[in-house]
């Protein structure tokens, strides 16, 4: 049965862990939006250009961790190469989705069985070939199957496993939740929140207190747009500062501007931290059809 929640996104800065010395205080960082994104489902997360900080090298560091993190362990030496970013992903807690099982044996397979599978090649009857971590390959008939995909694993044959791709909403009526794609944006920030669909709110210190913001007008909105973003500000800096270097008042370019924490006792909240507090807030208020 479909959940009756809207999918959330986060979008957060390229500098997100810029202000971290060392690889291993980066890693441990991503590990905690990694596995935070995970456990309330996040649909996309957006890196998006810092305008207030050059640095355009740690933010690819990220992306691949993020990446390598929400992988099945039977794909990650397959489709990641050694890399320093992934230098200690061995010592970060795993993010195990339930669509990343074990291997078993075929014959104790049961039909449908669902897993994440990357495509490997074709057969000679024109199919495509996904690696799902088992002793046989699925075969697919598509005409243009995507590289990674939910499959289906249908029956066993002589020579392959028998499937079919499941496309986002067929996955989402079943709840099966495959994992959170990341993508780097190459445009600004407000042009961004100009041409998302769906609610958008920015968390800031400088915003309205999530507890005087009504729970289920927001909760109505976000279903009837079906898609919510969540954006957040940089380490040392919030949005007010990285939309005031485009002269954009933040208000202007929200469908809510909130401060998640009524008296934090610390000079800063991290972003990891930050990005945790918000998806728990979120995930009651928009889970509660009682509010």
């Amino acid at each position: 049965m479909k959940d009756e929640k809207p999918r959330i996104d986060v979008a957060i800065p390229t500098s997100f862990t810029t202000n971290l010395s060392s690889n291993m205080q980066r890693s441990f960082a991503v590990s905690l939006v990694a596995r935070s994104a995970a456990i309330y489902g996040v649909d996309r997360i957006f890196i998006y250009p810092d305008p207030l900080n050059q640095d355009r090298t740690i933010y690819k560091d990220v992306i691949t961790l993020l990446r390598y993190l929400i992988t099945p362990p039977y794909l990650k030496k397959v489709i990641f190469s050694r890399d320093r970013s992934l230098s200690y992903a061995g010592a970060l807690p795993p993010v195990k989705l339930e669509l990343f099982k074990e291997k078993v044996a075929i014959k104790d397979l049961e039909y449908p069985e669902y897993r994440v599978g990357l495509l490997v090649g074709r057969s000679g009857g024109g199919g495509y070939l996904y690696d799902v971590g088992l002793d046989k390959p699925v075969l697919v008939r598509d005409s243009k199957p995507p590289r990674i995909a939910l499959i289906e694993i249908i029956k066993n044959s002589e020579k392959y496993l028998i499937g079919r791709v499941l496309d986002m909403d067929e996955a989402s009526d079943l709840d099966l939740y495959q994992g959170f794609k990341v993508s780097r944006l190459k445009e600004s920030l407000p042009t961004f929140l100009n041409r998302y669909e769906g609610l958008k709110i920015g968390l800031s210190r400088t915003g309205d207190y999530i507890g005087n913001i009504n729970p289920k007008e927001l909760r109505s909105r976000a279903l009837d747009m079906d898609r919510l973003l969540l954006v957040l500000g940089a380490p040392e800096y919030g949005l007010n500062e990285i939309l005031g270097h485009y002269d954009v008042d933040p208000r202007s370019v929200f469908d809510y501007y909130i401060n998640l924490v009524y008296r934090q006792r610390v000079e800063t909240i991290r972003m990891e931290e930050a990005l945790l507090i918000a998806l728990a807030i979120f995930d009651y208020i928009l889970g509660s059809g009682r509010l």
